[in-house]
């Protein structure tokens, strides 16, 4: 597989599969699916930026001082903001039961609301925003405590959900096993990606020793490699969601065929990654 030309192949596929549900008309109830696209559209923006750092940049202050390089720790921050968005997407989404769906979608909404209403409002537009949005918070907060799935959660999960808390315990890793991605192979790269967010001594060592701009590329590209697989699991969960996409996959043989191979599932790594938890 050629990670390269596969992955501008894949983007062109999400692409198409986004754009076919653009300014589609929800059938009423189904008003929560407007946030699945617009998460879709961060998904792919992520993609599509960690594709563009990856071409370096150049700058010549004046004659003879030239400064160029690939900023592949950027690429780690990005890529980890796709993978976390596409987890986000799939937890909360992709669903057998609808009404799970909605449920967590409740949660996404308000842990959203709740983190902004600590933010500082110092203008009477804002202020007024918050209070609206108090309002909003209480008003998903009953419907949540009203909701079976609530009332089935135990003691210490109904705690995190009145935090403002969405993730299940466990965060990132306890959501990963709701989809096919291999647990270990999970979070061996999100450890990695999240130490250069994080700037942990790693990153920098990497910074220091990639001095050359192939070493750099080398670096962005490991990195970006990563996205094949998690731009194909996005789009197959993105069809689960919205099922009439799946024309667009029909009418697209060849950038399917290069979806499907990289869909690779964890029972296909287990030799490598270890059992299937």
């Amino acid at each position: 597989m050629s990670y390269d030309a596969d992955l501008s192949k894949l983007m062109n596929l999400c692409f198409l599969l986004i754009e076919s549900k653009n300014g589609e008309q929800l059938l009423s109830g189904c008003e929560w699916k407007n946030d699945a696209q617009v998460l879709s559209v961060k998904i792919f923006r992520h993609i599509a930026t960690a594709q563009q750092i990856s071409a370096g940049i150049y700058f010549e202050f004046c004659v003879g001082q030239v400064f160029s390089h690939i900023d592949h720790s950027s690429v780690a921050v990005v890529v980890r903001a796709a993978i976390e968005s596409y987890l986000a997407f799939n937890y909360i989404f992709v669903n057998q039961d609808e009404s799970l769906s909605i449920y967590r979608y409740k949660l996404w909404r308000r842990a959203g609301l709740i983190d902004r209403s600590k933010l500082l409002a110092n203008t009477s537009e804002s202020k007024n925003i918050l209070s609206q949005e108090a309002e909003s918070i209480k008003e998903l907060y009953n419907d949540i405590a009203r909701d079976p799935h609530y009332q089935k959660s135990n003691r210490e999960g109904k705690k995190e959900i009145e935090k403002g808390n969405w993730k299940p315990k466990g965060g990132w890793h306890a959501i990963i096993n709701k989809t096919d991605i291999h647990q270990r192979y999970f979070s061996d790269v999100y450890n990695h990606l999240s130490g250069h967010s994080h700037t942990s001594f790693i990153s920098a060592l990497q910074i220091r020793d990639a001095t050359s701009i192939e070493q750099q590329a080398m670096l962005a590209g490991a990195t970006r490699q990563i996205l094949c697989m998690v731009i194909s699991h996005f789009i197959f969960s993105y069809v689960k969601l919205f099922p009439a996409a799946k024309a667009v996959m029909a009418s697209n043989p060849e950038l399917t065929e290069i979806a499907d191979r990289w869909h690779i599932h964890k029972k296909e790594v287990a030799a490598i990654y270890g059992p299937v938890q």
